[in-house]
């Protein structure tokens, strides 16, 4: 009976990293690269992105939310990149 309650956990766990955490963490280390390149006049609106972002990560949203609110911060300061 324990074996088959570790066997349950395991696939929970899987799927909890893989929908809930792994795409979160994809697009804020994207994020992380584009405000790293952006230049230093816009590093302060960089930097507000980069954390609205982190902060979006770390809220108790759902997963596909989060997902579809770190996007459009990835567009966001990717436009502000491209505006240099």
């Amino acid at each position: 009976m324990i074996f088959i309650y570790i066997i349950f956990s395991a696939i929970l766990l899987y799927y909890a990293l893989k929908y809930g955490i792994r795409n979160g963490f994809v697009d804020l280390e994207e994020i992380g690269n584009i405000y790293s390149r952006v230049s230093t006049s816009k590093s302060k609106e960089a930097k507000a992105i980069y954390n609205e972002a982190f902060d979006i990560l770390l809220s108790e949203k759902k997963p596909k939310i989060i997902f579809k609110e770190l996007t459009e911060k990835k567009e966001e300061i990717f436009k502000l990149s491209i505006d240099d």
